[in-house]
């Protein structure tokens, strides 16, 4: 680490965290260098390009970069920049091409990343070789279940390494689908709020501590469609079990798993196909834990979250401006009515005019102001720590509205940040 980079170790502790992590210039630019353009980022779904010449453009960090299904079926990411004079080449969020053709002199790319020709070849003598000038792959390309990731180092751990206890979780979420496949073809819908981008991540994956304030009136109208309370009470409604996790590499876990098997007779014919479907590829106990209740909350560090519906991908673009992007995730092979109910409960709670995400940017929009005000610089994590639970595998756990997670999140991030 270079002599003027921060001591995180000053700045991240085990119950308190400075001010300064979320509005000083210098350490948002390391978190480029050192975290983002590093670690393995989550780019993309392959289900969001299934046919060759599909794409979609990404950022990892703050890098461009497209991923595209070649003619040869093969998913590649490249830098979005031309390797004539730099411009852009793709500026479609999606689309599909047979070649990519840049806007500004024209120069033409295979979707393979080729160097088909420049324009007005004649006045390059000698003529130009197309390994010399094909697009410029990203470092690193590496999936899980098809999610797809990328580095922008040469160097690091494997994407198995750097997913680690969370595969399990991840395994839950899209076991789901009779086939084991997700979906992420209904779409996407952004958004961005005025707020450094570790704020959501936080945010996201405490639910139980500020659900109860923020959301009080969405969680109302939940209870009279549902007839039943959604929050339990800050003595974690007499519930002993461990909920929430910090797991090594900085993920974070909810688990409010609560199945209890109901009576084939108790179901409807959607349901029980559903359920019989599960059962003949998992057996009837992973069957029960598929579908018999609330599926885990992860956030896999730094940018993606699967929240309850969907696949949110978190993209930092200046300290204090975040973009947001949230996908509804479909289970392949479930029936009709399963992925329709995903959709009707995400577009409930979890689209820009719905009842859960204003809240949530409005409110991390006010921390972020609030950070600047003058006083304490401090924030503290240390809700539940006398009780926080060390696991054999390095992970932690406590009660639902403990702060374990994000005690373990931090660890991980100044641990990154100092290049250990």
């Amino acid at each position: 680490m270079d002599a003027a980079a921060p001591d995180m170790s000053s700045l991240v502790q085990r119950e308190r965290v400075h001010g300064s992590v979320y509005r000083d210039q210098a350490i948002f630019d390391r978190e480029m260098a050192e975290i983002w353009h590093k670690v393995w980022v989550y780019v993309g779904h392959d289900s969001e390009i299934p046919n060759p010449g599909d794409y979609v453009r990404r950022q990892i960090g703050l890098h461009p970069v497209i991923m595209v299904r070649g003619s040869d079926h093969e998913i590649r990411i490249f830098h979005n920049r031309c390797r004539h004079r730099g411009n852009l080449i793709c500026h479609r969020d999606h689309g599909h091409a047979a070649e990519f053709v840049c806007p500004y002199h024209g120069w033409i790319y295979s979707n393979q990343g080729a160097f088909v020709a420049p324009t007005f070849g004649e006045a390059y003598q000698p003529p130009l070789r197309g390994e010399d000038f094909s697009l410029s792959p990203i470092a690193r390309v590496a999936a899980y279940r098809g999610m797809v990731f990328g580095s922008l180092s040469e160097v690091g751990i494997s994407l198995d390494d750097h997913l680690g206890l969370a595969r399990p979780y991840l395994d839950r979420i899209i076991d789901r689908s009779p086939v084991g496949r997700l979906q992420l073809s209904a779409g996407s819908l952004g958004t961005s709020f005025r707020g450094n981008w570790k704020m959501l991540p936080e945010n996201s994956l405490e639910g139980g501590y500020h659900g109860a304030f923020i959301h009080k009136f969405a969680f109302s109208l939940a209870e009279q469609r549902d007839g039943h309370s959604r929050q339990r009470g800050g003595n974690n409604g007499g519930v002993r079990r461990p909920e929430v996790f910090a797991l090594p590499g900085g993920h974070m876990v909810q688990d409010y798993f609560r199945g209890s098997r109901r009576p084939d007779e108790q179901l409807t014919s959607d349901e029980l196909d559903y359920r019989q479907r599960l059962e003949a590829v998992y057996g009837p106990d992973r069957a029960h834990e598929l579908a018999g209740g609330l599926c885990p909350m992860i956030y896999i560090f730094p940018n993606i979250m699967f929240l309850f519906t969907h696949l949110r991908r978190v993209q930092p673009i200046s300290l204090d401006l975040t973009h947001v992007h949230y996908q509804p995730a479909l289970l392949e092979a479930a029936p009709p009515i399963v992925n329709e109910k995903i959709l009707r409960d995400h577009e409930r709670s979890f689209t820009p005019a719905a009842f859960l995400v204003p809240d949530d940017l409005q409110i991390l929009e006010r921390n972020q102001t609030g950070i600047a005000a003058g006083g304490d610089e401090w924030m503290y994590i240390g809700r539940g720590v006398h009780r926080e639970m060390q696991l054999d595998d390095g992970a932690t756990a406590g009660l639902v509205m403990d702060e374990n997670q994000l005690r373990g999140f931090w660890k991980h991030y100044a641990e990154v940040m100092q290049g250990t």
